[in-house]
């Protein structure tokens, strides 16, 4: 009978989880503990399958998020819920930011924080939630307005290498002749 047997799980430094998964025996623990510390153990996470990317706002699921936000480039994420109004709302403004964003180096993408472990250093308590992911750099929640405008100032001005369309004040640069 499961319910009477003892269920064992670690937590990783990271926030990761990993259940045991053989019958409860000491030896079993001993053997599990060992394996989790030699980092032989796959950690558990909630994820969707990945999608296809064939929209200017990627999809993240739990097990792309890292190759998609990896530190290489800019990224504004929001971590919404499919039930959530003012998700609603807000996804035709963040479909066109991401069409605007399409030819910087930024990436505009969104991640259904109810279906997928949302990873650690985002403390995500309410949808929307948006972070913006400095190139290189640590996480901070987005505070601004849900305007596309207020969208792109914010990137123009916080982007890392400057926006090729844009000035650092949000306004369209003009092309040269």
């Amino acid at each position: 009978d499961l319910a009477s047997k003892p269920r064992v799980a670690c937590h990783g430094a990271g926030g990761e989880k990993f259940p045991m998964t053989a019958e409860f025996s000491v030896e079993n623990l001993k053997t599990f503990v060992q394996n989790v510390l030699d980092g032989k153990v796959e950690a558990h996470m909630k994820s969707e399958d990945i999608p296809e990317q064939n929209a200017p706002v990627k999809v993240l699921v739990a097990r792309n998020f890292n190759e998609i936000v990896d530190g290489s480039q800019d990224a504004l994420v929001e971590f919404y819920a499919p039930w959530c109004g003012h998700c609603k709302s807000l996804a035709p403004i963040y479909d066109e930011l991401a069409e605007k964003m399409e030819d910087e180096d930024v990436v505009i993408a969104k991640m259904d924080a109810t279906a997928n472990d949302v990873p650690p250093q985002f403390q995500v308590q309410g949808f929307p939630t948006l972070f913006w992911i400095p190139k290189g750099g640590a996480p901070r929640q987005y505070q601004g307005g849900r305007g596309l405008d207020d969208f792109v100032k914010y990137i123009a001005k916080e982007s890392s290498d400057g926006l090729k369309g844009f000035n650092r004040a949000g306004k369209k640069q003009k092309k040269e002749l």
